[in-house]
């Protein structure tokens, strides 16, 4: 079906509105551009799904491009190939070129399919992120290359309707099977992994054995107030105190992406994309020109929920606990050493929430929560050495959430 001019023309103008947006609030230097426009590609092409009523599973296919590209980079370690130029390691695929691409493969499909003049926009702007990298000499040409190759395929071929995505997930559904008929390796893997490893295959068990006759699937977005406790940070200069602030509310903001599939019993279970910040107070105390995580201390958490049932003014409580990684985006620069400056997988996260939530209409409702989050990070430094450091975060969040 063809669309009216007027939406395609109003779609449009908020597509490069956006992409304005994001480059007006940022400091003018190339390698923050790119870094604002890595973000924004993804975000714009995700409201766009949204307004589709495509978004859960746009979000499931940009996971499946995070998880490679990240373990990617932690599976090479230190090899020549996930070498940055600037001498660090998981350089190997560019994970900002693999978001950009992603984004603008994303946008050109479903959201700009006939307007020539923003579709060569958004292919510049993602073309702009893989260059920044180059220049900022955290990728080489291939790594910048792979990231885009990635982030386009990975938009591509895990569409629900392609040959790759049948693929994977009659191979998930075979896991599936033979997790439940082998309790006894499940046991065995219970006393041998972690507990995110263990929560992970909880979930991946219950999303492959539920039926989906009786779910629904929800997309929420929030944002709020943030802190940062206190944490002692160890590095090739010795063991030190670190005192942090969240600074939620300056550029880029603290928020959460979230996608829940609830079930009529009132569990649920998703994936929760956490964009929570720290800031060191006073680096300089610590023997550091720069020691933070402002452009993202980004958790990725698969989570357990349970909601219970509303009560008669049509409030209802909520609660869940979750387990996945952090990726973090590092800006760390000793006194007089190399400046360390990207996306990192550096650890384990937990998370636990509580809040209450009300509907609005018959899909959408609002919600209130408290959220508290640890997070284990040993960053590999451009200077030498590493940093350690388990960071906790807590937050007062609001948020809308819209369900399909």
């Amino acid at each position: 079906m063809v669309r009216p001019y007027w939406k395609l023309f109003g779609r449009v103008q908020l597509v490069l509105a956006a992409l304005s947006l994001s480059l007006i609030l940022c400091e003018p230097a190339a390698r923050r551009y790119g870094d604002r426009l890595q973000i924004a590609l993804p975000l714009i092409a995700g409201a766009c799904a949204l307004a589709d009523g495509r978004a859960g599973e746009l979000m499931l296919r940009f996971v499946g491009v995070f998880t490679v590209a990240h373990g990617t980079k932690r599976l090479l370690g230190d090899s020549t190939l996930n070498t940055r130029p600037s001498g660090g390691t998981h350089g190997f695929p560019s994970a900002h070129t693999a978001a950009a691409a992603f984004g603008a493969s994303s946008l050109l499909h479903d959201c700009l399919p006939s307007h020539p003049v923003a579709r060569a926009v958004v292919v510049i702007a993602a073309g702009f992120v893989g260059a920044s990298r180059i220049q900022a000499q955290a990728h080489d040409i291939w790594q910048v290359l792979a990231g885009a190759v990635l982030g386009w395929l990975g938009d591509r071929l895990l569409r629900r309707d392609s040959v790759a995505r049948r693929g994977v997930t009659a191979g998930l559904r075979r896991i599936g099977r033979g997790l439940r008929t082998a309790p006894a390796w499940l046991r065995a893997a219970g006393t041998h992994t972690t507990v995110s490893l263990r929560l992970l295959v909880f979930a991946l068990m219950t999303i492959i054995g539920t039926s989906a006759t009786r779910a629904e699937t929800e997309l929420a977005l929030y944002g709020g107030w943030q802190g940062v406790a206190v944490s002692d940070i160890t590095a090739p200069s010795g063991r030190k105190t670190v005192n942090w602030r969240g600074k939620s509310l300056e550029a880029p903001p603290y928020y959460g992406l979230r996608l829940t599939r609830w079930l009529a019993s009132g569990w649920g279970y998703g994936l929760d994309l956490n964009h929570a910040k720290a800031y060191a107070d006073n680096p300089a105390r610590h023997g550091y020109e720069r020691l933070e995580f402002s452009d993202g201390l980004n958790i990725a958490t698969l989570t357990l929920w349970y909601r219970w049932p509303e009560n008669r003014h049509g409030i209802f409580p909520y609660a869940g606990v979750g387990a996945g990684v952090a990726v973090p985006h590092v800006d760390i620069r000793p006194n007089g050493g190399a400046h360390t400056f990207g996306c990192q997988m550096t650890g384990p996260a937990i998370q636990a929430v509580a809040g209450l939530r009300g509907d609005l209409s018959a899909r959408w409702s609002a919600f209130v929560e408290i959220k508290a989050t640890w997070s284990h990070h040993d960053i590999a430094l451009d200077s030498g050495g590493k940093l350690g450091t388990d960071l906790t975060t807590g937050a007062l969040n609001v948020g809308l959430a819209r369900r399909f």
